[in-house]
């Protein structure tokens, strides 16, 4: 990517939202990455499900007399009476859950839900979508409260080993759920990555579904009474690429939250995550003694205390550095990364890392970061990227299994061309380079080649952006698009 402006020309950009965060991140700079971190996710993609694309593995409408075959009820009162599957919690204090199915990566659990009576607005009912089929800690959910519009009245959210609750994200619905009235919810899957559906409306998504080898499906009820009918689930096709028409860019954040903490850090990172973002952006290049480090500019002059090549200095120098006082007071003392230690973070604390290759790098240079990939159990939630070609060529003989997005300054004179002789999974132009020739979006999708373009930031392009079809936008403010992209599912609902 082009190199950003200095920090004065960065914090004249902070507005709206990010300039909120910017006040949350002072404290983040201290206090963020001790947070107790979440347990971790799958180690590989390649003992993940392989069902198909609108798979049904499960469509009950519970026309029996029973619980359907294979239903477990855990704990509560689980029945069947006139077509609807009926649950019941009269204690507050206690999760009454029925576990069915199998353990799926990617899939759709949908069901039309009801709640008959609750004890009060902040009782609920819950989508499993990771419970063990004994019903056993640790398991994780998908929540919706009676009093849906609070401002937590949807969220994901892990019921730990402790016994404790870990919300990782929370939303108001768009309407009403209250009692007697039936709901569509569904939820939508993908490895660690979910999205909320209320009635047919994106309410709420995130990064950081914990997920097991083996948990498959529940429904679970507290302190109230519910009723459910038409369950399904449907095995999905790996996240795809392609954005839907009719749901929002990806929002990917550009060197983490770089607008509001120091770009290429845990603590960017961080932001980028309570900023709503699903991808975080950042670049990788390897120290003298050939360790992974997570930093953009050939050289450290720019974003730490120190001076040189990145090439030139060892680990030892690397991690002596401050890359936060440039930013900030507030950050000074905040390190330099390895990848391995942005590996790690993202694992435990949720996010997926779209990670560009900076340079040239040799065979063997890449194979090192494949093999940091592929330790921390990330296979699954990296996206590799770069300008050089050689590198593409690199990570896809040693790691097929991982997305590839070529980076162009300029466009091909065929893209299309160039996409399928790389093995594309995206092709990731500059925004003025796609902006004469947005037809090339068009002719990349019928390849099955997504588009994500950086590094946009302003409200205009977006918009052109989302209705030319691209998949994904890299952008400096992830706060702003994530909200934007959520005013405009609004919008859309409302019409």
């Amino acid at each position: 990517m082009t190199p950003r402006q200095l920090v004065a020309s960065a914090r004249r950009r902070r507005t709206g939202l990010v300039a909120a965060l910017v006040a949350a991140a002072l404290g983040l700079a201290t206090i963020a990455l001790t947070a107790p971190a979440a347990p971790a996710a799958p180690t590989s993609s390649t003992t993940r499900g392989t069902r198909s694309l609108g798979d049904v593995v499960i469509d009950e409408t519970f026309a029996g007399p029973g619980l359907p075959s294979g239903w477990n009820p855990v704990e509560g009162d689980w029945r069947v009476e006139n077509g609807r599957l009926v649950g019941d919690s009269a204690d507050g204090a206690r999760q009454s859950r029925i576990t069915f199915g199998r353990h799926l990566d990617d899939f759709r659990l949908e069901a039309t839900v009801r709640f008959e009576t609750v004890q009060d607005a902040t009782r609920w009912t819950a989508l499993g979508l990771d419970v063990p089929a004994a019903g056993t800690t640790p398991w994780s959910i998908a929540t919706l409260r009676s009093g849906s519009t609070a401002g937590n009245g949807l969220e994901f959210a892990q019921r730990t080993t402790g016994n404790t609750w870990h919300v990782t994200d929370s939303a108001a619905a768009p309407s009403a759920a209250a009692t007697g009235r039936d709901v569509r919810i569904a939820v939508e899957v993908h490895g660690t990555t979910a999205r909320w559906v209320f009635d047919g409306r994106e309410a709420l998504r995130t990064t950081r579904l914990v997920r097991s080898a083996d948990g498959g499906q529940a429904l679970l009820v507290n302190g109230a009474r519910v009723s459910f009918a038409a369950v399904k689930v449907t095995a999905l096709a790996p996240n795809a690429w392609i954005r839907p028409a009719g749901t929002p860019v990806t929002v990917f954040a550009h060197r983490g939250g770089s607008s509001a903490a120091p770009e290429n850090t845990l603590v960017a990172d961080e932001v980028a995550r309570r900023a709503g973002a699903q991808w975080i952006e950042n670049d990788v290049q390897p120290s003298k003694d050939g360790v992974p480090y997570v930093l953009h500019d050939d050289t450290v002059d720019r974003t730490t205390n120190g001076t040189g090549r990145v090439r030139d200095l060892t680990a030892a120098q690397l991690d002596a550095l401050d890359a936060g006082s440039w930013f900030a007071p507030a950050y000074a003392g905040t390190r330099l990364p390895t990848l391995a230690a942005q590996l790690e973070d993202l694992r435990t604390r949720g996010g997926n890392l779209l990670l560009e290759i900076k340079g040239p790098h040799t065979r063997d240079e890449v194979a090192r970061i494949v093999k940091e990939v592929r330790d921390h159990g990330m296979t699954d939630r990296v996206f590799v990227q770069s300008f050089q070609v050689d590198a593409l060529r690199y990570a896809r003989e040693l790691a097929p299994e991982l997305p590839r997005g070529l980076l162009r300054s300029e466009l091909d004179p065929d893209p299309v061309a160039t996409a399928r002789d790389l093995g594309l999974t995206s092709y990731n132009p500059s925004d003025d380079a796609l902006a004469p020739r947005p037809g090339v979006i068009g002719d990349l999708h019928a390849a099955g080649v997504a588009v994500n373009v950086w590094t946009v930031d302003a409200p205009a392009r977006w918009k052109a952006l989302e209705e030319a079809g691209a998949d994904g936008i890299i952008t400096d403010r992830a706060a702003e698009l994530a909200g934007w992209n959520a005013a405009r599912l609004q919008a859309a609902a409302g019409r």
